[in-house]
């Protein structure tokens, strides 16, 4: 009978068939070639972050700046929590002379209902500005009213959350270990507490924007968080760093000097000059 599909299904699972041969760490602990093929570990803090809708109207009205809110969010980010477990709610069917008892499992419950990025604010208060234009365009701080800050579209929940794809990879970068999404999002508060003063205190701000959301997960997720990793990669490998500046960038390296096999001198125009090779009798002769 083939394997039917589950929540790994599409990213990375366990496919080493072999472990069953072997004790684990029970009666000792074997970590040779064949038997360490199957002790691979699962580590954390691997995590991407996607915003994959915008919110409406602040796309409408302030474009440029919810732009670069979207991408401090997701390359910005220091920490993203928020992931609870799922609990299993049970009935107890009671009996019997003395009232005996057995739990039957009735229903499964997600208590995600909101999720906080962490980041650090810029300078200018980038972060705190689209928040503040979100929650005041959506429920107007004085009034209470939506008017999406003059955007004439419909004032609709739709218009007003975002969607995001959260996504673990493993330690590669590129393996998908879990995804999911967060639908409904809309910033929980305004963070303010940072302009408070303190003499001789002059800290770093960090920003904890905290989303409601309703969370989602499944095998179709599983397959945009993967197209998601290949549209967006990441530097992997150090000795692929670009410095900035080029081997022809005669600005910022100069002109070049080298050693003058004629004078003996370090000169600019000797830079080309081979000083690898000993003399031939012309060229001695020339000297």
């Amino acid at each position: 009978m083939a394997d039917i599909s589950t929540i790994q299904s599409g990213i990375k699972h366990h496919s080493n068939e072999d472990l069953t041969k072997y004790a684990l760490f029970m009666g000792g602990l074997n970590v040779t070639h064949d038997v360490l093929v199957n002790y691979d570990p699962l580590k954390t803090g691997y995590g991407r972050l996607f915003m994959i809708r915008k919110p409406v109207f602040l796309d409408n009205t302030i474009p440029a700046k919810l732009k670069k809110f979207k991408h401090i969010l997701e390359y910005g980010n220091t920490s993203v929590q928020g992931l609870n477990d799922v609990t299993v709610n049970f009935q107890s069917l009671t009996g019997g002379y003395v009232g005996k008892s057995f739990e039957i499992p009735t229903h499964a419950t997600d208590d995600t209902n909101a999720f906080t990025v962490q980041c650090y604010e810029f300078s200018g208060s980038p972060i705190r500005e689209v928040i503040h234009t979100w929650i005041n365009g959506t429920t107007d701080l004085l009034t209470g009213l939506t008017h999406y800050n003059g955007d004439k579209i419909a004032k609709l929940q739709s218009n007003q959350t975002a969607e995001f794809i959260y996504v673990a990879t493993d330690n590669t970068g590129e393996d998908v270990e879990y995804a999911c999404l967060f639908a409904n999002c809309f910033p929980k508060n305004i963070k303010n507490d940072q302009f408070n003063y303190t003499s001789g205190e002059h800290n770093l701000v960090e920003y904890g924007i905290e989303f409601s959301c309703t969370k989602y997960e499944s095998i179709q997720i599983n397959k945009v968080a993967k197209s998601l990793l290949k549209r967006y990669k990441l530097l992997a490998n150090s000795l692929n760093f670009y410095s900035g500046v080029k081997s022809n960038d005669n600005t910022t390296l100069g002109e070049g000097i080298g050693y003058d096999i004629a004078s003996g001198q370090m000169t600019s125009k000797a830079s080309g000059q081979d000083t690898n090779t000993p003399l031939t009798s012309s060229q001695l002769a020339a000297l």
